[in-house]
């Protein structure tokens, strides 16, 4: 055990001096900072103070050693008595020798001694068979050691207890145990934030029942409330004394912290701030208001969120500016609500080869005819935005989206932009072709082929690798003769089935009849002159399951349930992007042995069948923490900066849908709805 004189003012928490300094807490509760160790050693102490003086200018260097090797010889046992007496016959000292200054001390860069009520922790120690003479142990008087909470259970007032007879090995390990389990936890707190608690009223103003200079009792009470702010006074009628505490500091002199940060912390985080405010309402915490959220997210959040995707996005496109070969990208329409009568249409590119959002573009039904064209519009915008980059779209896959399909064959394809359909979509449809086939009469036998059909259109187009539509469309049109027992075919670009003669196990679904209902219905569905187009723009490498995965992300921050203005939709489109481009190259977890973890699922289109997948490592949440640090920052230096960059997207954005619509007056729509259900007697 050591005392606290070999430790800087730096190595303790500032916090923890700080509420010591205005009584909150004693010096034994006073914490060291995580990986503090003693830098100032005894023989630098003396060092120090024997170069100090006396007001009287008398030497006391001498004085000032005793001092210290009595603090030291009483903090941690390394003196004895008679090793102070020889000091004293040395330098001719009396008995009771001058003590240091507050002032000494500090100038010789050594903290204040002090006597506490002072815990030891008892050593961990185990059983081991010795032999050894008696000896007298040494006493000491207890220093203050420094844990993450002040356990009682673990820790002995070594004042009263020196040597506890009582005292065991199993107690001990005991405790041990259950001290190691507490810094565990401890140690699994996100040290990136500050530390906040959640207090009870009564007990604060228990910590103002004292004055600090009198200790007469006094009684605190709380002058002013803020949302989370609070400012208590104390006044003390013995001594006069009068202060002011405030449980937070206030930024750019007027915002306190915690309003501007729980905020901050509900928009980033994808929270709703009703559910999430009403939450804190039940618990009874004091909290602020719905209006002030929406005040804030107006004027700093949003801001803040569109900065950092514009720096991220930057990034991105420096990065694949380097890249050769154009861009790859993949892009789809998400709609904010299910149905055809969407408000918001935004439409996403994912660059396959990194797997990040590139750009993400937000259309109101407002701005187009309907808002089935808001695909179309966002894709025109998405490009203009990358032509304006200098960058080339070398590979675009999408669904099959007759308005984007023509519009990318008349202006990108001619630019060299190679257009691909999605496999997923195209095989959705057939799907749904053979369903509604497969229950006609005499095409039962449909089902059993159905799955089969839907795995050769994949192998059709895996099976090509540079997607050259004829080999495409001859290998696809080849299932018809395939069904019926048919592997040679007039085709040249396919002529002979791939697979080898099916006997045995092999040959497990009964082959179709030629001129059967079922054969020519499925001759008809898959070589229907649209479906053969399709087929032939079939994409052989990317596809759009990732921004599928995107869309599905996006509910967490932007549920379709939940209405939200252009604005605020916006910036939780780009929360989502924020997060998927933060996590889209995770590593799978394993196991300490290093094995690959897997989970089994039973996904819904499965039907009851089971699929496996890797289990991926844990989310990463390094966005949001960078966010609340800038909002603190910028806010800080000037909040002037958040609003009129909110200004200026406010003014960009486009007019509500309700402001496109005649308004009426209220007293004549309450007067209409009471004259209305007049007609009807209430009981």
């Amino acid at each position: 055990m050591i005392c606290d004189a070999h430790f800087k003012k730096e190595d303790y928490l500032s916090s923890d001096l700080m509420a010591m300094e205005m009584g909150f807490k004693s010096r034994n509760n006073v914490r060291l900072i995580e990986g503090a160790v003693p830098s100032v050693h005894a023989s630098s102490l003396l060092a120090a103070a024997a170069a100090t003086t006396t007001a009287s200018g008398r030497s006391t260097s001498a004085s000032t050693k005793r001092w210290l090797f009595t603090t030291l010889s009483e903090e941690s046992g390394a003196l004895q008595k008679e090793a102070l007496l020889d000091l004293d016959q040395e330098n001719g000292l009396s008995s009771d020798p001058l003590p240091l200054t507050v002032d000494q001390a500090l100038q010789c860069n050594i903290k204040v001694p002090y006597r506490s009520s002072g815990v030891q922790v008892q050593p961990k120690t185990r059983s081991v068979g010795t032999q050894t003479d008696e000896v007298k142990p040494l006493t000491s008087t207890p220093v203050k050691v420094c844990h993450y909470e002040d356990d009682k259970s673990s820790l002995t007032d070594f004042d009263s207890h020196q040597l506890d007879s009582s005292w065991s090995i199993e107690e001990e390990e005991m405790d041990s145990e259950i001290s190691e389990e507490e810094v565990l936890e401890e140690d699994c707190r996100d040290h990136r934030s500050a530390d906040k608690f959640i207090v009870c009223e009564a007990q604060l103003l228990s910590l103002f029942s004292l004055c600090p200079t009198c200790c007469e009792e006094t009684q605190g009470k709380i002058i002013r409330q803020e949302g989370t702010f609070i400012k208590i006074q104390q006044i003390c009628s013995a001594c006069g004394l009068k202060r002011e505490w405030q449980n937070q500091p206030k930024l750019h002199k007027n915002m306190p912290l915690c309003n501007l940060m729980i905020s901050g912390a509900i928009h980033f985080s994808g929270c709703m701030p009703t559910q999430a405010l009403r939450m804190l309402n039940l618990l009874g915490v004091q909290c602020i208001s719905v209006r002030t959220f929406f005040r804030h997210q107006q004027l700093y959040t949003i801001p803040t969120v569109t900065e950092a995707w514009k720096t991220k996005q930057a990034d991105i496109l420096d990065q694949l500016k380097e890249m050769d070969g154009g861009l790859i990208l993949s892009g789809d329409c998400r709609s904010d609500s299910p149905g055809h009568c969407a408000k918001y249409g935004t439409y996403t590119v994912i660059e396959e080869r990194i797997n990040k959002v590139v750009d993400l573009q937000l259309v109101q039904s407002s701005e187009v005819p309907n808002s089935t064209w808001a695909e179309l519009e966002g894709l025109k915008r998405t490009v203009n935005f990358l032509t304006e980059q200098k960058m080339h779209v070398s590979t675009l896959v999408t669904d099959r989206n007759r308005q984007v399909a023509k519009w990318v064959r008349e202006t990108l394809c001619p630019g060299g932009t190679k257009h691909f359909f999605d496999i997923w979509h195209v095989s959705k449809g057939l799907k749904k072709s053979l369903d509604a086939s497969s229950k006609e009469r005499n095409c039962e036998d449909l089902n059993l082929w159905k799955q089969a059909i839907i795995n050769h259109l994949y192998w059709t187009a895996a099976s090509t690798p540079d997607g050259n539509p004829d080999v495409l469309e001859a290998k696809w049109t080849s299932l018809v003769g395939h069904v019926q027992d048919i592997h040679e075919h007039e085709n040249p670009w396919f002529p002979v089935c791939a697979h080898p003669t099916l006997e045995g196990e092999a040959r497990h679904k009964q082959w179709l009849q030629p001129g059967s209902m079922a054969a020519i219905k499925l001759e008809n569905v898959a070589t229907r002159q649209t479906f053969v187009k399709d087929v032939r723009q079939l994409s052989p490498s990317h596809q759009t399951f990732s921004l599928e995965a995107f869309h599905a992300l996006i509910l967490h921050f932007a549920p379709k349930h939940t209405g939200f203005s252009f604005l605020g939709m916006y910036s939780r489109l780009l929360l989502a992007a924020l997060h998927y481009n933060q996590n889209s190259s995770r590593e799978v977890a394993r196991n300490p042995d290093g094995e690959v973890r897997y989970a089994v699922r039973y996904p819904r289109f499965r039907k009851g069948g089971w699929v496996v997948r890797p289990i991926k490592e844990n989310p990463s949440y390094e966005y949001a923490f960078a966010l609340m640090e800038d909002l603190q920052q910028t806010y800080t230096r000037c909040p002037q900066e958040l609003k009129e960059s909110s200004a200026v997207l406010s003014s960009c954005a486009p007019k509500p849908l309700s402001a496109s619509f005649q308004k009426v007056a209220k007293d004549d729509a309450i007067g209409q709805y009471r004259a209305l259900h007049s007609r009807f007697p209430t009981k």
